[in-house]
């Protein structure tokens, strides 16, 4: 009977949350200004932005090549119209300065921290 209530705490126990649970994390792009809600976030590794077009104007965003942790385009989406989402997953630490290729004063940075083990 023991033996049996132990292997059912070992098959049925509650698994903790780990750290290593990832986030999404919104940014707005605001109708008739051409900004971007929040400009500046920092998330983790593993983490996930979903931009959200609410302006009435298409958009596509990209990094400053060379800018990242990397010398790739870490961030390109293709043109998103009014009332899209453009998702990106990040997958190495750093800085990511980012812009509207179409609006080029619109900027944003996001810096991407480690994940605790």
């Amino acid at each position: 009977m023991i033996i049996l209530i132990l292997l059912f705490g070992l098959f049925f126990a509650p698994i903790p949350a780990t750290a290593a649970e990832t986030q999404i994390y919104e940014v707005v792009i605001l109708p008739n200004i051409l900004k971007f809600d929040p400009d500046k976030i920092t998330i983790k590794v593993g983490d996930t932005i979903r931009w959200h077009n609410k302006d009435e104007r298409k958009h596509v965003l990209a990094s400053v090549p060379g800018s990242g942790p990397t010398d790739d385009l870490e961030i390109f989406s293709d043109e998103f119209r009014p009332g899209t989402v453009y998702s990106h997953t990040f997958k190495d630490p750093g800085e990511y300065p980012y812009f509207c290729f179409i609006h080029n004063k619109m900027t944003g940075m996001i810096t991407v921290e480690g994940r605790e083990k």
